[in-house]
């Protein structure tokens, strides 16, 4: 297995960047002349983006001395995780002593504009003056300092695992951090598989940075504001009795959940009942617990992405839904009527590719539609010609680039798209034009989020008293799990932030393993849940 990396972001994203200078030097130093899988892989992704120059420098230094051996078992549960997926190569070793004088001298006749450092660090305090223009990126895999990376976050059964980015100017021993993602974790027995999500991450990530170092706009500056570099506690090898407590406890946790959905099967379904002005932003007051099911039709799997639309005095639902035997979702509608009672479901949007997420709005008095098209590697807007029943493309927004769950805003005249890069690593981007139809750029903040727990919308932005909030779904306990509220507290044409405010779980019915989407009209609310079912689909 390699890294999934396709396709490459860094280079899709070039067209809506700013400008920036032809020749940029990246100095990429390795402990070895043979670099391990990812950075190999990371290597050949930096020299896709135009106008990067990239070499890699191995050290040559002395080894250090021998750290404490894993024991056998953990050296068995090792080898049989590299045999499917092994991103680090030969089995983790001590880390080198200082650079020689040699390998430093190599380095500064390059004349990088940046370093990315990738061997071990034996020495923090390696002179750094000197070495490239905009100093130093170094990595850190996970919380701890551990010989396995990753190890201590799968055996813990954490949801989550972290990778980090710090920048360094005159020494290891002081460091700024300048970007961290958050991903879900895998958590079974082949415990390398769980590396790749956080991999894919810091490529990503160091490929971004480079960017906004070379283009030289402020946004490199503004992220060294960020706070120091906390060094981790050094974690040694795990013993034979922690990896027979790590294997007792995945066999266990694999038994029971495979009892647990045995002759069962996911279906999503979506709720609904009048707006009483409870609001998400304050989960404790919402009380969700009157939410009716609407009736999922006939020949359908299930239904999810609930949107609202009132038009003509009447009110309208639009949802995906998954015909039965299908693995490509549609786009549908219906009519909400007086009892609780619907229409006849109506197919509207209907591709070769897979359709979700309906977002419907209003711009300049006409009606307009931004689904999910990830399958297409584009952003296209539609617009109702006569709702629901007429609809014409009108173009893509943002072309060649799989994103997913896209939702506009307009913010002082200009729009907003927040979307979202497809896995195996969520990052949500933000583009804005003066125009809905375009031409969008990259906000200098993005990616506004790199973390699993706050990505994906849910929903579309809404305003409160005044104050703009931005629903998100937390994915990571899995797709879809939970929804995180995040207030948007600025939002100019250089500058986002945001920060959580709310949250709403799955608890809100029994049963329930998710629910990710949230909307409102002036007469309804909608959501959506995930729960196991019985018996094959209907």
């Amino acid at each position: 297995m390699v890294l999934n990396l396709a396709p490459p972001q860094a280079t899709l994203l070039l067209p809506y960047r700013e400008a920036s200078p032809a020749a940029f030097r990246i100095g990429v130093i390795t402990p070895s002349p043979q670099p391990s899988p990812w950075v190999e892989a990371l290597l050949a992704f930096l020299r896709q983006v135009p106008g990067f120059d990239v070499r890699s420098f191995p050290l040559k230094a002395d080894p250090a001395p021998a750290g404490e051996d894993a024991g056998w078992l953990m050296d068995r549960l090792y080898t049989a995780s590299r045999a499917s997926f092994d991103p680090f190569g030969a089995h983790p070793s001590p880390a080198v002593a200082s650079p020689s004088p040699e390998s430093l001298n190599a380095i500064r006749t390059f004349d990088c504009h940046v370093i990315l450092w990738l061997a071990p660090i034996q020495d923090p305090g390696v002179p750094l003056n000197g070495l490239s223009r905009r100093g130093v990126l170094t990595v850190r895999l996970g919380e701890q300092d551990s010989p396995f990376p990753f190890w201590d976050e799968v055996a813990g059964n954490s949801v989550t695992s972290k990778a980090a980015i710090f920048w360094h100017d005159n020494s290891f021993a002081q460091g700024r951090l300048l970007r961290q993602a958050e991903t879900s974790s895998f958590l079974g027995l082949h415990f390398t598989l769980n590396a790749e999500q956080p991999l894919v991450a810091v490529i990503r990530m160091l490929a971004s940075l480079c960017l906004d170092i070379q283009a030289d706009n402020g946004r490199f500056e503004r992220l060294l504001e960020s706070a120091p570099l906390r060094s981790p506690e050094a974690t040694s090898a795990p013993s034979n009795a922690q990896a027979a407590l790590f294997l007792a406890r995945k066999l266990m946790r694999s038994a029971r959940l495979r009892w647990n959905a045995r002759g069962k099967q996911s279906q999503w379904f979506v709720a609904i009942r009048p707006n009483r002005s409870e609001s998400i932003v304050d989960p404790a007051r919402l009380n969700p617990a009157d939410f009716a099911d609407v009736p999922i039709p006939k020949g359908v799997e299930g239904m999810a992405d609930p949107f609202l639309w009132e038009a003509g005095g009447s009110h309208f639902l639009l949802f995906e839904e998954m015909a039965v035997g299908w693995t490509k979702g549609r786009l549908a509608c219906v009519e909400i009527l007086e009892g609780g009672r619907f229409s006849e479901m109506q197919i509207i949007l209907d591709r070769p590719y897979h359709l979700s997420y309906p977002c419907v709005f209003a711009a300049d008095g006409e009606s307009y539609l931004l689904p999910e098209t990830e399958g297409a590697k584009k952003i296209e807007l539609y617009r109702f010609r006569r709702f629901p029943s007429e609809l014409e493309l009108v173009l893509p927004l943002i072309d060649g680039i799989a994103l997913v769950d896209t939702t506009p805003v307009r913010v002082d005249d200009r729009w907003c798209l927040f979307t979202t890069t497809s896995e195996p690593f969520m990052e949500t981007l933000l583009f804005t034009a003066s125009r809905l139809d375009g031409p969008y750029s990259l906000h200098p903040s993005s990616p506004i989020s790199t973390s699993v727990r706050s990505c994906r919308s849910a929903g579309h932005l809404f305003w409160k008293d005044g104050r703009l909030f931005r629903p998100t779904q937390d994915c990571s306990v899995r797709y879809g799990y939970g929804m995180v509220v995040n207030e948007v507290t600025r939002l100019t044409e250089s500058e986002f932030q945001e920060r959580p405010v709310s949250y709403l779980s799955p608890s809100w019915r029994p049963g329930l393993l998710g629910t990710h989407t949230w909307n409102e009209s002036s007469r309804y609310q909608v959501l959506d849940g995930v729960r196991l079912r019985d018996g094959p689909s209907a």
